[in-house]
């Protein structure tokens, strides 16, 4: 992992907590940060890492993480993979929504031009004025292959059916056991819901129709549940 900066340091760990009576990140998504810290195994991934707030709250639980985050200029507090994971391996623009949450904990960094707009396409072409970047995709199947994660977190602004499209081998067998899945289009909860519960998952929704709150998805291999019930 990599030692934050000091201007980070400075900004987010020393005078955040004074301006604001309070530390950095600690009412962030809390529904989503206690179900994701409950976690501890083998393998944890982070597929839309940004600055890396959940791997490093998740990492001394876990043997092996991977972190993975396509921008560049998002990277400050761990080492991650710079490249994004989709449903194709190849090249990808990443729009880069910098003036939203900058370098903060969130990012709207995204392979979708537009990811409050429903998106199902990865080679759909847009016409936008958001500024991007060429960056190398990957699907999950590829990198997982014969493995097995026990906890894989998804945040990708929009693309998580992308994501969800490259790793359609390792749902139906089972080689995920545990996801937590930001959705950003509320009106596709149900299709969600659907892909994982054919891939046999049970879903628990963390936050969803709670004002202001975005919305994520707990998913658990039904083999594990079989498992702890006997």
């Amino acid at each position: 992992m990599r030692i934050p900066d000091w201007k980070w340091i400075l900004k987010w760990k020393i005078l955040y907590p004074i301006r604001h009576g309070k530390l950095y990140g600690s009412d962030y998504e809390e529904s989503v940060r206690r179900a994701i810290t409950s976690f501890s195994g083998d393998v944890f991934w982070d597929i839309g890492a940004n600055t890396g707030y959940y791997t490093l709250r998740v990492a001394p639980k876990f043997g092996h993480v991977r972190a993975f985050e396509p921008n560049p200029d998002a990277v400050k507090i761990v080492m991650v993979e710079p490249f994004a994971l989709a449903d194709t391996t190849g090249t990808s623009r990443l729009y880069l929504f910098t003036n939203v949450r900058e370098k903060t904990v969130g990012s709207r960094n995204s392979l979708i031009a537009d990811p409050s707009t429903p998106w199902n396409n990865s080679q759909k072409k847009e016409k936008t004025t958001t500024p991007s970047l060429e960056v190398e995709t990957r699907t999950i199947d590829s990198l997982l292959e014969s493995g097995r994660v026990d906890l894989m977190k998804i945040d990708v602004e929009g693309a998580e059916f992308m994501v969800l499209r490259g790793a359609k081998v390792a749902l139906s067998q089972g080689r995920i056991q545990n996801l937590v899945i930001e959705l950003h289009d509320k009106a596709r909860k149900d299709e969600l819901d659907s892909i994982l519960v054919s891939s046999g998952y049970t879903t628990e929704w963390l936050d969803y129709g709670r004002a202001g709150q975005l919305s994520h998805v707990l998913a658990r291999h039904n083999s594990l549940i079989s498992q702890r019930i006997n």
